[in-house]
């Protein structure tokens, strides 16, 4: 367990500083460390202290989990200078037993957002418990600890296995079979064929060197058991390698700024083009490894480029109304870069569907 705890620990610090704060808001603390608790001993809370060092009231606008088992509640008010606001953190180990870190993003007005992480390592519960207890996650009579498939963050050449396990709670043998499965996934069975109330595993592979790009990667994996299809969904963020990186090197970066944090297209009465400004006030070349939109109706100009020390590179964002598919749109436009600072930048795009 400690070495899988390790592992986990590792690839999520690939992103080098993106817990440090900003002098003008100050955390208590931006990691907290669980340590050990128990699968059944019900949700583990954290209390994240923040000061506002600024000299106006500062509004934490929203906040971001890397993980649906991890819950955020903050104060919603303005913090006034000086003052004190608050970011409750729960983390639900139930169905989750081994290792875990899990990122926290959270924005203030129009700030590029600080990362808060959480971790520690969930104790597994009592043994002799009845199937159900012990696989709390119900596929019929096919049973499942967990159907997280979050592998997180990964460097480009990166690899990372999530080991499912599953449960045959009927009386007869289920044969398991993976159906087309993208390049940089692969999947294994112990066994292939589960005998009646017995357990079994499933090793899910992610291997980023095989897709060999930057950015956010989701979908889902679909599993035949007996003829009946099931869906696994997945994620994983690929980043560039920081901690392969030097000092020197990481005080050398490239530092990316971003013209703003959230694009309004409105009623698209002004038409359907925004402009984004990317600088770079860093001492080397920023690599803008990928520019990904959440959603099929934004689309950006260009999508992977170089900023050079004290440029402008600009790019268009559009938002198509014939493809917005509700009144009120909200996506997500994800930059990542070689910034070890910040690697990961993102941008709110809303608007009104024109009717």
């Amino acid at each position: 367990m400690k070495r899988i705890y390790l592992l986990l620990t590792s690839l999520i610090f690939l992103c080098g500083g993106m817990g440090a704060q900003t002098d003008k808001i100050i955390f208590n603390e931006t990691e907290h460390d669980f340590g050990a608790i128990g699968e059944k001993d019900g949700v583990a809370g954290f209390e994240f202290i923040f000061t506002n060092n600024s000299k106006a009231p500062v509004v934490v606008t929203k906040v971001l989990t890397s993980c649906g088992c991890t819950t955020p509640i903050w104060t919603k008010e303005p913090v006034e200078p000086g003052k004190q606001g608050k970011i409750d953190v729960s983390y639900n180990p139930l169905g989750r037993p081994n290792a875990f870190v899990k990122t926290i993003s959270v924005y203030f007005d129009q700030s590029a957002p600080v990362y808060l992480r959480i971790k520690g390592v969930v104790e597994p519960g009592k043994k002799n418990l009845p199937p159900e207890e012990a696989y709390p996650v119900a596929l019929g009579d096919y049973l499942l600890k967990s159907k997280d498939l979050d592998f997180g963050t990964v460097g480009l050449n990166g690899t990372k296995t999530i080991r499912l396990e599953a449960f045959n709670n009927s009386g007869a043998p289920v044969a398991q079979k993976i159906m087309k499965l993208p390049k940089y996934l692969s999947v294994t069975f112990n066994p292939v064929v589960i005998p009646a109330k017995t357990a079994g595993t499933i090793d899910v592979n992610f291997n980023a060197q095989d897709e060999n790009s930057y950015g956010n990667l989701s979908g889902n994996i679909s599993i035949m058991l007996n003829n009946v299809q099931q869906s696994f969904a997945y994620s994983a963020s690929v980043l560039d390698d920081f901690s392969q990186w030097t000092s020197e090197k990481k005080t050398n970066a490239g530092r990316i700024n971003v013209s703003a944090s959230e694009i309004d297209f409105g009623d698209f009465s002004s038409g359907s083009g925004k402009t984004l400004k990317i600088s770079n006030s860093g001492k080397s070349v920023l690599n803008v490894r990928a520019v990904q939109s959440s959603d099929p109706a934004v689309s950006v100009s260009k999508t992977r480029f170089i900023v050079n020390p004290g440029e402008i590179a600009e790019i268009k964002v559009n938002a198509e109304n014939k493809k917005i598919q509700s009144n009120a749109f909200s996506s997500k436009l994800t930059i990542v870069t070689d910034d070890p600072l910040k690697p990961v930048y993102e941008i709110i795009v809303t608007a009104n569907k024109k009717l």
